[in-house]
């Protein structure tokens, strides 16, 4: 029944503010069963009747968000290079500004995110405890993402001609052609 509500609040959300004209993206719903939008690059979560926001002007529009794990959300902004952590409450844990030029990033294992850095064509595994690279692929040649896909244990960079499938340690394990 949740759910339902759910569902029936974000059609009510969406009508109302597309005839204000405004961008609305859906993110998705986590596995505690909040709904993710962003709206005038401003993220809301919507649990039951309780709706929190976050927003950050200073680094330019939302690129992408990540909810793969509700406890550390990734939010991307290109234009800035940076990337925020944020808790479950949408609260600022880490800011991560890379010197890199980054194409996507999203969550992996703990501490860690997955990033293309476009600079040196590489898909990495990032700590941002540290700081520092963990583990990089082999250069990318002839390929140029337009998204990526994760888990926590793999990802899939995918382009218009296939998609390049890696497992959590950045072995290319699988070549999809489409």
């Amino acid at each position: 029944m949740k759910s339902l509500l759910k569902y029936i609040f974000l059609l009510l959300f969406i009508s109302v503010i597309a005839q204000n004209e405004q961008k609305i993206d859906t993110i998705g719903i986590d596995i505690y069963d909040a709904l993710y939008i962003v709206k005038n690059n401003t993220l809301f979560k919507i649990l039951d009747d309780e709706t929190q926001s976050y927003q950050n002007f200073n680094f330019g529009e939302i690129t992408s968000v990540d909810i793969i794990n509700p406890l550390e959300i990734v939010i991307f902004y290109k234009e800035f290079n940076t990337s925020l952590i944020l808790d479950n409450q949408l609260n600022t844990k880490h800011t991560i500004r890379f010197i890199n030029n980054i194409l996507f990033t999203r969550k992996g294992i703990t501490n860690k995110i997955w990033i293309y850095n476009e600079d040196e064509n590489k898909l990495q595994l990032y700590d941002y405890k540290s700081n520092t690279v963990s583990i990089s692929s082999q250069v990318l040649t002839n390929f140029r993402p337009l998204k990526m896909k994760s888990s926590f244990n793999s990802v899939r960079l995918i382009n218009n001609k296939k998609t390049l499938i890696f497992d959590r340690y950045l072995y290319l394990q699988e070549t999809i052609i489409h």
